[in-house]
């Protein structure tokens, strides 16, 4: 057999799992089902981390040009490969920046408390964030995008009375969770007993705080924990807390949301960081 003859099969393979046409309705009936991925940098985050998504998108244009070595990769990594026009892919993004590539995974690629640790263990000073229960997708997609926007070194969730990292999540978030690393865990109480002995200050946001979030020493390796919409911080939680901090509020309605407060205090310790903005 020639070598060309060999090498025919692989080609045929190839081409096969690159498929054109009009969207199958199967993928728009299942869309609350898979979450859409877009952008370049998270397909090759996915790529690195091994993950296969169910389906990748591409607009026709990377096709044609036969050289995108992105799409390259994917296509020798096994993936599933679907072409469609520009507009399509804008409309599958939900208007999130796609260039040209949208993955569509069935589970979010959380990492475990030990990879969040190796991920950040050169980072001068880290800040992560800790959420204690927040159930609301809309507070935690607005949290997570206030996250990424303050440059926080991680997101910890519980599993349980916790949202999850979904479609409607990365929506709400602005795309931010996919370029957060996010850890998700069984019990919260345990994690920041070790972030504890790894000097790290745990900082609870919860109103009956007895010090103002704005006199407190937000600078260091420190652990922001933003409690629940309605009960806040859990009794447990607040026991391993290095500081209470409330925000100082000058109007008549009692408390801040979970996102709003959170934002606060984000851009609090990174204001200690780099001084005043003015």
């Amino acid at each position: 057999m020639s070598s060309k003859e060999k090498t025919r099969p692989d080609k045929q393979q190839s081409r096969a799992r690159f498929k054109k046409g009009k969207p199958k309705k199967r993928y728009a009936d299942r869309g609350n089902d898979l979450i859409p991925v877009p952008g370049r940098r998270p397909v090759e985050e996915l790529l690195q981390k091994q993950v296969v998504p169910e389906l990748l998108v591409v607009t026709r244009k990377k096709h044609q040009r036969g050289k995108e070595p992105l799409l390259n990769r994917c296509i020798a990594a096994g993936w599933k490969v679907e072409e469609r026009e520009k507009a399509e892919l804008d409309q599958l993004s939900e208007n999130l920046p796609h260039q040209g590539y949208i993955a569509f995974i069935r589970e979010f690629h959380y990492v475990d408390l030990n990879t969040l640790l190796e991920i950040i263990r050169e980072l001068p000073d880290p800040i992560l964030v800790a959420l204690d229960q927040i159930q609301d997708v809309g507070n935690l997609g607005a949290i997570l995008r206030s996250a990424e926007c303050a440059g926080i070194s991680g997101v910890i969730l519980p599993f349980h009375h916790s949202a999850a990292i979904t479609a409607a999540s990365i929506r709400r978030s602005a795309g931010a969770a996919l370029h957060l690393p996010i850890c998700r865990i069984g019990n919260l109480a345990h994690a920041l007993d070790t972030l504890s002995e790894l000097n790290f200050q745990i900082i609870g946001a919860d109103q009956e705080g007895a010090q103002s979030i704005f006199q407190t020493d937000l600078r260091g390796s420190i652990v922001l924990v933003i409690g629940s919409e309605g009960k806040g911080l859990r009794p447990g939680i607040k026991r391993r807390c290095t500081e209470l901090v409330s925000i100082p509020l000058k109007g008549r309605i009692a408390s801040l949301n979970a996102s709003a407060a959170a934002a606060v205090c984000f851009f609090e310790a990174v204001r200690q960081r780099i001084g005043d903005y003015s």
